[in-house]
């Protein structure tokens, strides 16, 4: 039988399946430890069976009792009317307006030097071509966009297993869990495991206080830090569900955000869902309102144009679901991937979405809504920023060995994608520095696209959300172009890095 025939069987028998996971629990004051001593790795467990053995190596795991945790009122927010409301509402028109015309404006403006100063492409072909051909890309990813549609919900409620990796999130992931058992899905389909990776603060902790609240839930500590893959690989081994929800440790999902994801995946075709994510953190200060802005484009614009044609080029783990017989039929070479020959998995949830593209369709549903917390510090930033270039120079030249058999709008659009980023470094040089330099004058045809293309898109934030800091857009687009661009060389240089980056 092959694999796409085993996933329609399990549709089929999604509807008259038995319940898989036992009713929520009551509170326990004792629960069960398993601990493997090879690998350094313990299972807490209180109302869910304990594993029989570790798994990883395989070999009996010692178990012994443990006391559960007195128990703490839920951290789960309870107004989400109020939370929503936060998040969306409607702008003034004024301000809509006025932006818009001034937008329109720069977009004509920019339109008007590339049609008319032809002979700059001979001076500055490079600069010129770019303009014209990022230009293109993003005004393309708008329209294509404009034809997403979310998965239609059908009433879809498979067995699911959101898995929760950790490291170092103290402070959030009592939340967090409290924010997955308060969603809404039916408990007897619900079931969380939680990985402490070898944190130093008081992750642990937090999580076995959660699991005084939730005796459902499955702790995985590993005693000794094994990276983000890892996390996922075990609780997906462990995981009993059809489909793995991956939520971040910062990440709060709204009710009803479950059931919504995985409608996508009555589409046997389909092996994969994204969220969308907000920025939780918003009102901290100017780095988190410019995330904020970054965020929005790169789901409601970049991720539904790739959904259009099942083309969804990275899951984020912040808030993700996959079919779980995809996810182990793949497994082995997600987590023994190398890179110069180092083993190890480096670039996470890229590398993994990818490796489940080449046979099956990715999606993005909008509707599926959640919050996450960015980083609120400037040196955190550049090192997350780091990690995510990493993971896409990782993926570039693997992907674009299967891309090229989709469809040839996404095929096409990887392409381009490939190599810009690559291209960009160069082009901001000339244009905002040699150029002056030799004739005392900018190339005003890349200046004036860059700011247009900022311009539509931190408007379309402000027309959707009614967030006002989406002039924040523009501090996104000056750091890039100051420093970001150019990062991808320093990433390239430290391709082996594996640090999480916000840890």
């Amino acid at each position: 039988m092959s694999e796409k025939d085993v996933v329609e069987r399990d549709l089929r028998d999604e509807e008259g399946e038995a319940r898989e996971f036992p009713e929520r629990a009551l509170p326990r004051s004792h629960g069960i430890k398993c601990h493997c001593a090879n690998c350094h790795i313990s299972v807490n467990v209180i109302a869910t069976p304990p594993p029989t053995v570790c798994p990883y190596c395989r070999a009996a795991q010692v178990r012994t009792p443990f006391e559960v945790m007195p128990l703490t009122p839920s951290m789960a927010e309870g107004n989400h009317q109020e939370r929503y409301g936060r998040l969306y509402r409607k702008p003034g028109k004024l301000l809509v307006f006025s932006a818009a015309g001034v937008g329109t404006l720069l977009l004509a403006w920019a339109v008007f030097v590339q049609v008319t100063n032809v002979e700059n492409y001979w001076y500055a072909p490079l600069v010129n071509l770019y303009s014209l051909v990022a230009g293109i890309f993003i005004l393309s990813r708008f329209i294509i966009a404009a034809f997403y549609q979310a998965p239609l919900d059908t009433g879809f409620e498979p067995t699911i297993s959101v898995i929760v990796p950790c490291m170092n999130e103290g402070r959030d992931i009592g939340r967090a869990l409290d924010q997955i058992f308060d969603s809404g899905y039916p408990d007897a389909k619900l079931e969380v495991v939680a990985v402490n990776d070898g944190s130093t603060d008081n992750t642990l902790s937090e999580m076995l206080k959660a699991q005084s609240r939730h005796p459902n839930l499955v702790v995985v500590d590993f005693e000794k830090n094994r990276g983000l893959c890892h996390g996922w690989a075990v609780a997906t081994l462990m995981s009993r569900g059809k489909i793995l929800v991956c939520v971040d440790s910062d990440t709060f999902i709204f009710p009803g955000a479950l059931r919504k994801l995985v409608q996508g995946f009555v589409d046997p075709t389909v092996g994969g869902v994204s969220g969308h994510c907000d920025v939780e953190n918003t009102d901290v200060n100017l780095l988190t309102r410019m995330q904020d802005v970054r965020y929005f484009f790169s789901y409601k614009i970049m991720k539904a144009a790739e959904s259009v044609h099942g083309c969804v080029s990275c899951l984020p783990g912040c808030f993700s679901a996959y079919r779980r017989i995809c996810v182990l039929h793949v497994l082995d070479e997600w987590l023994n991937a190398k890179v110069w020959g180092e083993y190890g998995n480096f670039a996470d949830d890229r590398s993994l979405t990818n490796l489940v593209l080449r046979d099956y369709r990715i999606l993005y549903d909008d509707e599926a809504l959640a919050t996450t917390s960015a980083p609120d510090k400037w040196k955190v930033y550049v090192r997350q920023q780091a990690r995510w270039m990493r993971s896409y120079l990782r993926e570039i030249v693997k992907t674009s060995l299967f891309m090229w058999k989709k469809h040839p709008i996404p095929s096409l659009s990887w392409y381009i994608m490939m190599f810009l980023p690559l291209s960009e470094p160069f082009v901001i040089f000339q244009a905002l520095v040699v150029t002056p330099l030799m004739s005392s004058a900018m190339t005003m045809s890349y200046v004036i696209g860059v700011m247009a293309i900022t311009m539509v898109w931190t408007l379309h934030f402000l027309q959707k959300t009614g967030r006002r800091h989406w002039w924040t857009g523009f501090v996104f687009t000056l750091t890039y172009i100051g420093f970001f661009g150019w990062q991808i060389y320093w990433a390239l240089l430290t391709l082996k890095g594996k640090k999480w980056g916000t840890r």
